[in-house]
């Protein structure tokens, strides 16, 4: 590339207003750059962000840092931290490419051709959206996604709404939640692969359920404790009643609340239970076992056999119930079974697979092929799309 053809692609690039094949050749050609290349490009991008008094373009620059950085990189499988104060940051050997907005599939000038292979993908494969099943204690169900606002249900003392925004919120105007014969009686919430759902407990505890997900919980909270039972993924901002502890249940531990806010991810797949503490504290208990942890905020918890705790940034790991997937470090195949739980889809991997870790930021409302590009154009991974299904290839 020309000094010339590169001075206008950085300008263009700068306004928004370049083609994705325009992208495409920059890319293929900014990989190839020495060290000493890759600084000249990123002097000639710093003198053209100063003639623009002083406005920086964070998503070229992070790719040129990137690379700067790639050309130190071992090529052993390690993940790099590049630009860690920034939104989009790059990864291993090569830039995330800014997925967070859409780079490669936001461009205004690119061909109708790919905009019609881009809607005719998303047509088949969709994002996920509010949309659970609701049992009640009779064995009734609800399909929340087509149900009507308002009022849904009623248990004994206990109302069932659905409000506008589709939280489901239960209104207990005693808390007894027994039947007649004097046993207590409980719901369960689900939500499928590519499904997500917000409700309000009868305390007034709230619960965000991720996709392929389940709570089971009684109509109201009666006795000395508010014992709830998960399966998947959910948030918590629990009520505080120092007279009640709230209690969840997974299949490998318990954890114990007064009111706080965490994060458990249960799923079966998963190679450990994880949970994540945002404010106030919990303790954890191993199931069948006397092992107990405390934990403090910003601390996270692993269970496999034993409990390891880190320090981590609590707000990443709640990224689904904001509407994102943060990557941090993670491989091709966790990041696809995140993927297959939201998209609802199967992954089949063939080959060998890339070990390099990926760090970025994507908003879940994206569709399948824009996340499954952007993470093609680093290089590590490919992929291809047979029906419902996803195929990782080297």
């Amino acid at each position: 590339m020309e000094e010339k053809e590169l001075s206008e692609f950085l300008k263009k690039f700068s306004r928004n207003q370049y083609t994705a094949q325009e992208h495409d050749a920059f890319m293929n050609w900014f990989q190839r750059l020495s060290r000493d290349e890759v600084e000249q490009v990123m002097d000639m991008y710093q003198e053209m962000a100063d003639e623009r008094n002083g406005r920086t373009y964070p998503e070229l620059a992070e790719k040129i840092e990137a690379r700067l950085n790639a050309l130190d990189v071992h090529k052993e499988a390690r993940t790099v931290i590049l630009w860690p104060k920034l939104k989009y940051i790059a990864v291993a050997c090569v830039a995330f490419l800014c997925i967070g907005v859409g780079l490669y599939y936001f461009n205004t000038d690119q061909k109708d051709s790919a905009l019609a292979e881009n809607k005719l993908i998303e047509n088949k494969i969709l994002q996920g959206s509010n949309k659970a099943v609701l049992k009640l204690a009779d064995g009734s169900e609800i399909i929340l996604d087509a149900a009507k606002v308002g009022k849904l249900a009623e248990q004994q003392h206990t109302s069932i709404y659905k409000e506008k925004d589709g939280q489901l919120v239960f209104d207990a105007s005693a808390l007894n939640g027994k039947d007649q014969s004097g046993g207590i009686t409980y719901n369960s919430l689900a939500t499928p692969r590519g499904g997500q759902y917000m409700l309000k407990l009868p305390d007034g505890t709230k619960v965000w359920l991720n996709s392929a997900s389940s709570l089971r919980f009684p109509t109201a909270f009666s006795g000395k404790e508010r014992m709830v039972e998960l399966s998947g993924e959910g948030y918590f901002e629990v009520v505080k009643d120092k007279t009640k502890p709230f209690r969840v249940k997974t299949a490998d531990q318990t954890v114990e609340v007064l009111g706080t806010h965490f994060n458990i991810n249960a799923y079966p797949e998963e190679p450990a239970v994880v949970t994540t503490l945002l404010e106030g504290s919990v303790k954890l208990a191993k199931s069948g076992t006397d092992k107990v942890q405390f934990l403090k905020p910003g601390q996270q918890a692993r269970l496999t056999n034993i409990f390891t705790i880190h320090e981590v940034d609590p707000d990443a790991f709640v990224d689904w119930k904001d509407g994102y997937f943060k990557f941090s470090r993670e491989n091709i195949q966790s990041i696809m079974r995140k993927v297959s739980r939201w998209y609802d889809v199967d992954v089949v991997y063939e080959g060998t697979l890339t070990k390099e870790g990926f760090v970025g930021t994507v908003p879940r409302s994206k569709n399948i092929k824009e996340l499954l590009d952007a993470l093609k154009l680093t290089g590590l991974m490919n992929y291809r799309i047979e029906g419902n299904q996803v195929v990782i290839t080297p």
